[in-house]
C-alpha cells in the first residue's frame, strides 16, 4: 500500500519489510541488504515499533483533548445560560437605567476564548456593583444562583480554556514527534527502492515486486456519499455509504478522529470491508462517554494503490 498519510505508514512498513525479509534471504546469511547510513532491516524494524508507540500516545493525547472540549463546552453552556437570565433580569427589574444599557450582549458558543469570556467578565463585574448598591436588592438567578456562584463557574471555564489549550498544545507536539519518525522511516523506504537495484540483476522478481511509495498516477477513485448516525440499540456510532463502482475497488477503509473536526493528519484507520461485504460499520471509537464527539470518513482503496476518501460525518453520543 502505497503512503498516502500518516495511517497508512504502518501498513506500508510492513510489507516493506516482508519484502526486505525475503531479499535477505534470497541473498543468504553475510549478504543482506544495508542501506547507507547503514541500515539494516531491524533499523526500519525498530522504527516501526517506535512509529507504533507513538500513534498509541497520540490517540491517548487526542482523547485527553476531548474530554478537555467536553468539559469545556458543558462549562460555556451553564454560564450562557446564567448570562442570559441575569440580562433578562436586570431588563426586567431596572428597565431604561444604567444597569441595562451596561449589560453585554450574549456571545454565542462557538465565539473564540476572547470573545466569549469578556462578555462574562463584563457581566460578573456589574452583578457585583449592583450587589454593593445600597438602592437596590441582590440580584439572584433561579434556583437561588447568585453572583458567588456565576464567578466560581466563570472561573472554572478560565481554567478549562488553559486545560483545553494545553492538551491542544500536547497534541500538536505528539504529532510533531510522530512526523519526525515518519519521515525517518521515509528516507529508509526510498532509500530500500533506490538501493534494491544494486543486489539484484534486471528482471528479477524482487525488483519487479519492489512495494510503491507514492500511488500509481491518474487512477484515483471517486469519493463515496457517507452518513453517520448514533444506533441506540448498540450504543454505538453507526457509518453508512452509498457504493463505489470503480473497477479496481478492493475494500472500503472506514477512519475517525476524535472530536467534530476531521483531519487527514490525525485518522486511525478502525477496519476495512470487502465490497461485497454490507456498507455499515459499527463503532464506539471516541464515543465511549456521554457526549462524546468523533468524526468519520469512508475511503475508497483500489488496486492500483490509490484512495479517496468520503465526506466527514460527525456522531455524537447522546448525554445521559
Amino acid at each position: 500500500m502505497p503512503i498516502s498519510g500518516p495511517s497508512s505508514y504502518l501498513q506500508t512498513i510492513d510489507e516493506f519489510l516482508t519484502h526486505w525479509l525475503s531479499a535477505d534471504t534470497t541473498l543468504g546469511a553475510g549478504n543482506e541488504v544495508v542501506l547507507p547510513g547503514p541500515f539494516a532491516r531491524a533499523a526500519l524494524e525498530t522504527l516501526r515499533t517506535t512509529l507504533s508507540d507513538k500513534r498509541t500516545a497520540l490517540q491517548g493525547k487526542f482523547t485527553a483533548q476531548e474530554l478537555a472540549r467536553f468539559e469545556l463546552d458543558t462549562l460555556k453552556t451553564v454560564v450562557l445560560l446564567r448570562l442570559n437570565q441575569f440580562n433578562e433580569k436586570v431588563r426586567a427589574l431596572h428597565p431604561g437605567s444604567k444597569w441595562e444599557r451596561s449589560l453585554p450582549l450574549v456571545p454565542g458558543i462557538g465565539e473564540g476564548q476572547g470573545h466569549f469570556v469578556d462578555p462574562l467578565d463584563r457581566a460578573n463585574s456589574l452583578w457585583t456593583l449592583m450587589n454593593a448598591d445600597a438602592g437596590i436588592s441582590d440580584v439572584v438567578l433561579l434556583d437561588a444562583y447568585t453572583q458567588t456562584l456565576f464567578a466560581t463557574h466563570l472561573t472554572a471555564l478560565k481554567a478549562g480554556y488553559t486545560a483545553y489549550n494545553n492538551a491542544g498544545a500536547i497534541v500538536s507536539i505528539t504529532i510533531e514527534e510522530r512526523n519526525d519518525i515518519q519521515d525517518k522511516v521515509y528516507a529508509i523506504l526510498k532509500s530500500y527502492r533506490q538501493n534494491l537495484p544494486t543486489y539484484f540483476a534486471k528482471g528479477h522478481a524482487l525488483l519487479d515486486t519492489l512495494p510503491r511509495l507514492t500511488p500509481e498516477a491518474g487512477s484515483t477513485p471517486d469519493a463515496v456519499h457517507a452518513v453517520g448516525t448514533w444506533n441506540v440499540p448498540t450504543l454505538q456510532g453507526k457509518i453508512t455509504w452509498d457504493e463505489s463502482t470503480n473497477a479496481n475497488l478492493v475494500r472500503y477503509e472506514i477512519r475517525f478522529c476524535s472530536g467534530p473536526d476531521y483531519s487527514g493528519d490525525n485518522e486511525s484507520v478502525l477496519g476495512s470491508l470487502f465490497p461485497e461485504d454490507p456498507r455499515e460499520f459499527l463503532t464506539d471509537a471516541g464515543l465511549t462517554n456521554p457526549g462524546n464527539v468523533a468524526s468519520f470518513k469512508v475511503y475508497v482503496i483500489t488496486s492500483t494503490g490509490n484512495e479517496k476518501g468520503s465526506n466527514a460525518v460527525s456522531v455524537t453520543r447522546p448525554a445521559a
